[in-house]
């Protein structure tokens, strides 16, 4: 929030510079607040709706620009310059689907090209539009997706290290799981071996009282160490699932009267099956604490869809946290399936879980993740540098390229100059078929007299190239004409 803030200031800045100016396009009071509002409005919504508040940015631009190309092209084309480009720059750093701004963009040229060509100066003015919009829109948009693409690089490199401590847990939990059951097999099946034959040994009828103590002290030993050994086991499974067991199992265990239909008659996978038991048991145990005496139905199909079904009952004082049904789903999820659980029509509540016939990979391999994240970085490099490229291209071939059209296609020879004579009608005049510019600044005409302007040859470049002839009309008659030498060095 403070970001934009300082951000708006600074773009505001030049806005409020522009209405202090002495220049003949400066900004009103009225204005300047319009725009402030605007930038605003843009700056605020920029992280959550790119695309609008380029859009404000644009039309901002494009209509004090446009408004002031007649009389002070400098003011409306620098006013909103930063506010422009900040914006743009925001708009392809927030937007997760660049199509909308890209689609900002174009309208935003399209329309100043049309409204120039028609209304605003022509050419010329299309031109400049185009150039700004590409330096001060198209540009700084384009380096926002590169650094967004980058932003997601890092982010890609945090979360792919989160998994990797997830996935070593679950390692971790895994292989105590392993270690609890070969000690239960290995070490726990011997010490039930030993404490059964201990235990006959001490029933033995010739055993003198003083054996029979020492068999029965020894029988109490390998029990109490057989004890030790659960309690280890059960420490070492604390993270580990509990034993499959069959879905008729688990609605068989819950004690409610429930109406099974199972679909499914092949084999299931491990972890499926045990997240099919963990769904069952669990959306069992809420029916018992939220709706108990509520019809049940449970059904698994032949594709692992499951779906748990009761109907309403009559409200119990039970309060939910809601941690069980996060804790499917996330365990739903970990497994690649889909999780729903929500009210029925009839005042009941449905559980719902899709899972897949194998488990999904927890994790993307490392050097998949770094290729695609690579790949994709590159590509918005690319992307990046073609656009500037482009911009710069056009820019640089199509500015020179327009001022030797304009000036060529609008030449006034001295010669065509000095057979202009006053009265004649401006269709029996020799005149080029386009005018070099539409109204030069600081250049007085006769009162009531539309004047029109030619360059006076075809290079755009010397020192001359300033330099215009001035034919004046009015009626279509040729009324004054003048050569104005506005020479540059």
């Amino acid at each position: 929030m403070w970001v934009r803030l300082i951000l708006w200031v600074c773009a505001a800045t030049l806005v409020v510079a522009a209405a202090e100016t002495s220049r003949p396009g400066r900004l009103a009071v009225w204005e300047v607040v319009l725009y402030l509002v605007v930038l605003a409005a843009a700056f605020s919504v920029v992280h959550r709706r790119p695309a609008v508040a380029l859009g404000l940015a644009l039309g901002a631009w494009l209509v004090c620009y446009l408004v002031r190309v007649e009389s002070d092209s400098v003011i409306g084309l620098i006013a909103l310059a930063p506010a422009l480009a900040l914006t743009s720059f925001l708009a392809g750093r927030h937007a997760k689907d660049p199509r909308a701004t890209a689609i900002a963009l174009t309208i935003a040229e399209i329309a100043g090209v049309v409204v120039a060509l028609i209304e605003r100066g022509g050419s010329d003015t299309a031109l400049a539009v185009t150039s700004g919009i590409g330096v001060l829109g198209v540009v700084p948009w384009a380096f926002g997706g590169f650094r967004r693409r980058y932003a997601e690089l890092q982010e890609v490199g945090w979360e792919h290290a989160s998994l990797l401590e997830r996935d070593a847990d679950n390692a971790r939990n895994a292989e105590r799981a392993r270690l609890a059951g070969e000690m239960h097999d290995l070490v726990g099946h011997e010490l039930a071996r030993a404490a059964l034959l201990v235990g006959a040994l001490e029933l033995e009828p010739t055993l003198t009282a003083q054996q029979r103590e020492a068999a029965r002290t020894a029988r109490a030993s390998v029990t109490a160490a057989a004890e030790r050994l659960a309690d280890v086991m059960q420490v070492l499974r604390a993270d580990a699932d509990e034993p499959v067991a069959t879905i008729e199992e688990v609605v068989a265990g819950s004690g409610l009267d429930v109406e099974l239909t199972n679909g499914r008659r092949t084999a299931i996978d491990g972890i499926i099956a045990r997240t099919v038991h963990r769904v069952t048991a669990e959306a069992l145990t809420n029916v018992i604490k939220h709706a108990p005496g509520a019809k049940v139905t449970v059904r698994l199909s032949a594709n692992l869809e499951l779906r748990i079904t009761n109907g309403p009952a009559p409200k119990t004082s039970a309060v939910g946290s809601g941690k069980g049904l996060v804790g499917l789903a996330e365990r739903v999820a970990l497994v690649g399936g889909w999780f729903e659980a929500a009210p029925t029509d009839d005042g009941g509540f449905e559980v719902r879980a899709k899972l897949p016939e194998r488990p999904l990979p927890r994790t993307t391999p490392t050097h998949v993740r770094r290729q695609t994240a690579e790949a994709e970085i590159r590509k918005s490099a690319r992307r990046t540098v073609l656009i500037t490229s482009v911009v710069c291209a056009v820019i640089a071939i199509g500015v020179p390229g327009y001022m030797v059209f304009d000036a060529v296609t609008s030449v006034l020879t001295p010669q065509q100059f000095a057979r202009a004579e006053f009265g004649h009608h401006e269709d029996d005049l020799d005149l080029p078929l386009r005018t070099r510019v539409d109204n030069p600044l600081g250049v007085s005409a006769p009162a009531g007299a539309e004047c029109r302007y030619y360059s006076t040859h075809a290079n755009p470049f010397d020192s001359h190239r300033h330099d215009l002839h001035q034919l004046c009309f009015r009626d279509d008659r040729l009324v004054s004409k003048q050569w104005l030498a506005r020479r540059s060095g």
